[in-house]
Order: structure tokens, then sequence, then C-alpha cells
């Protein structure tokens, strides 16, 4: 039920890691160390608090704690408070070690290796490698140049020309991977993601529209909700999610993102819903993403199955019972038929 990235798609149907919202501070003098929950650049521009590292890549503070004593990377410089401060170049290989680490490689085998390296090793092992596509590659040079007008352009261009289900399928989902790979590689700022998010939305749902007011009210099964839970930032995945399932004739209610898990029980209850549908993005530390599950699922009504999709390496470990992966956009359609033939019995 998702492409690999999120900008970030799935159900985000997601995306690689990283958040999608983000501020600037000064460098906050705290003896303390409190500090270093600082979500943002230092005041001189030196470097990123910890606190951001950990929401806009997916690794805990601990980890980066660890890892500083044990591998001596990342190596932070310190802020006059004491705060944690990385470079940007320890930033861009520690998202290039996190992809690594997603696709099964050690922490001991790439810490010390080169940003060079580690780029060659991502090659070899086809992480983060983009089918080609000169179409869609020119859509992410327009984006990187700051040609904004030009993109949505093309974007609603495309959109009108392929309609909504080859939209979602042959450009938006390869294109929020297209877009989440160059950010890992440091080619592309997370204000380029913020500005791609936001004109893909607008996009998606202005095709969107029409249909979903049309199916609205008919009493159509299933009656899906669509959210991320608390933590999970990125939200193009779940939208993506959304059109598909439309498509597949669901009465879908959207909640937007992070809601948290007594308010979706309470829609489920309210509205009579069959399934609660999920997008989870590598952003998220796999024990949360565990966790939420499980805890969701022991108060949802037995009846009600959890769909969940995503780029997270945590929905390649065994589910709880109720919790089905749907691995990509595209088998959503069968998905939804297998749910009503098993209704049906």
């Amino acid at each position: 039920m998702t492409n690999e990235s999120e900008t970030g798609p799935s159900l985000n149907i997601s995306v690689a890691g990283r958040t999608e919202t983000g501020s600037s501070m000064a460098v906050n003098h705290d003896p303390a160390g409190t500090a270093e929950d600082g979500a943002a650049t230092g005041a001189a521009g030196i470097g990123i608090g910890i606190g951001a590292i950990a929401n806009e890549i997916g690794l805990t503070k601990d980890t980066l704690r660890v890892w500083e004593r044990r591998y001596g990377f990342p190596q932070p410089l310190r802020s006059s408070g004491g705060e944690r401060l990385y470079p940007q170049e320890q930033v861009t290989k520690l998202r290039l070690v996190k992809r690594l680490l997603d696709a099964g490689h050690r922490p001991s085998k790439v810490l010390p290796q080169s940003i060079t390296h580690l780029q060659q090793l991502a090659e070899d092992s086809g992480v983060g490698q983009d089918a080609p596509d000169a179409a869609l590659d020119r859509l992410v040079e327009l984006l990187r140049v700051g040609r904004y007008d030009d993109f949505r352009f093309e974007l609603l261009k495309r959109a009108t020309r392929e309609g909504l289900s080859h939209f979602v399928l042959d450009t938006a989902a390869p294109l929020s991977a297209r877009v989440g790979n160059a950010w890992a590689a440091g080619t592309l700022q997370v204000y380029h993601e913020h500005l791609f998010s936001e004109a893909m939305q607008v996009t998606l749902r202005s095709l969107m529209r029409p249909l979903s007011e049309a199916l609205r009210g008919r009493g159509a099964h299933p009656r899906v909700v669509l959210t991320t839970l608390p933590g999970e930032a990125h939200g193009l995945g779940i939208l993506m999610a959304e059109a598909m399932l439309a498509l597949a004739d669901c009465e879908c209610m959207a909640l937007g993102t992070q809601t948290p898990q007594q308010e979706i029980v309470d829609a489920v209850l309210a509205h009579e819903i069959e399934i609660v549908a999920l997008s989870f993005s590598a952003s998220v530390p796999v024990q949360a993403v565990i966790n939420g599950l499980t805890e969701l699922r022991a108060v949802l009504p037995a009846e009600v199955t959890i769909w969940v999709g995503g780029s997270s390496p945590a929905l390649r470990r065994k589910l709880p019972d109720g919790v089905l992966n749907v691995a990509g956009l595209g088998p959503i359609e069968d998905a939804v038929a297998e749910w009503r033939h098993s209704a049906m019995l």
C-alpha cells in the first residue's frame, strides 16, 4: 500500500526518514544540557541539533550518542550551552547510514566509512536507486533550481492528462521516491520536500474531490478511516492511499496525521468503520511502530482490520494478528476485493 519513500509515500505510502516540519531557533544556552532536544540550526549556522536529527532521519538520540562513543561518529560540535550540533556533511552521512541500515547493513560496517564509500555501497546494493525516467528527473530538477511555478504547472498537466489512477501510480508515487532519494543524497533540502509535498497534495485533492463527494453517503463498503499515529508527520502517502481506495469504491474518512489512539477508536465506533489504514515512514523508530500497532489493535473492535503501508522496516517484521501489510499502492484494489469476498462469507 505504499511506495518506498514519503516525501513519502505509503499507505506513505512514504517515504525515506525525514520530517515535513521544521523551524529555526537560536542556540539555547543551557548548562544542564536540556537544549539537546533543540530542533534546528544553531545561531551561528554551524549545525543541527540532536532533536532535529532524531526527528528528521529517524534515529533516536540515544543511538546517536552510543555511536559517538563506540564508533567515533558522528562527531558533533558544541554550542556555548553544551548542545550537540551536527554539521551538514555529517547529516548527509547519517541519512545514508540510516538507509543502509534499513537495507540490512550493520552499524559497525558502515559508520567508519566515508560518504563516498557509502554512496558507492548504496549504489552497489541498489539502495535508493531510481528507475530511469527523464520526465520525472526533469520535475525534480525544476524543484531543485527553484522553478516552483513551472513545477506546479507540469504536475497539473500530467494529472489532467493521466487521470487519478495513473497519476498516483505513474507520477505521484515514483516522484515521491525520487524526491526522497534526492533528499537522502543531499541534492534536495527539507524545504524542497515541503514545497513538493504541498504541490502534490493540492494536485491530488483537486483530482479526488469529485469522486470523494460522489461516494459520500452511498453506503459503500468497506468504510475506511485513514491517518497516521502520533510521531508520524508524513501525510502524502496516506493521501495517495485514499485516492486508490476511493477508486475501489470505498467510503473514506481522512483524519489527517498524528491522530491520538483514543480519537481513532472514537471515530471507528461513531462511524461504523471497518478498516483503519495507517502509514509508517522510515523516520519512525521500529519499536515505536510495533508498540503503536500492538496498542491500537488491543483497543479496536475485533472485527475492525488494520491495514498498514509505508517504508518502515518494522512492516517487514511479524505484525500483530488483525494487522495487514498492503505492500504498495497497486495492491490496494485486490486487497479491497479480498475484504469484500471475506465479508460475504
